[in-house]
């Protein structure tokens, strides 16, 4: 089995990936536009979210605006019949809070079980 893809937006190489044999999860980084990248896996493979970490980096860490985010990439694979894994990667910092990584991860929990 296969997991493909990285930082690159594959939204638009969804042909491209589907040349590589036994793909079973794709990357989707915060570049790509959602809804195209879904309409384009349209269920065949695990939509891999990537969402960007910037929000962990602000001056005040925003809980509403990670949770929008979220819900709305739950909603995009639930249209698209696309199985939704996320991974928070990439992170520089947290601005001195580690608090705000288990914050993330309980509204990332939240939007799951919703």
């Amino acid at each position: 089995m296969v997991y493909y893809g990285c930082c690159d937006p594959l939204d638009r190489k969804m042909a491209e990936v589907r040349m590589i044999p036994n793909v079973r999860k794709v990357s989707m980084s915060a570049w790509t536009d959602q809804e195209l990248g879904a309409s384009e896996i349209d269920g065949e493979y695990v939509f891999s979210r990537k969402p960007s970490p910037a929000p962990l980096a602000t001056d005040v860490f925003h809980g509403d605006a990670v949770r929008e985010d979220l819900q709305a990439t739950k909603e995009i694979c639930a249209r698209h019949g696309c199985a939704l894994e996320i991974i928070l990667k990439d992170i520089s910092t947290v601005r001195y809070d580690p608090g705000r990584l288990s914050q993330w991860a309980a509204i990332a929990m939240e939007v799951a079980d919703a």
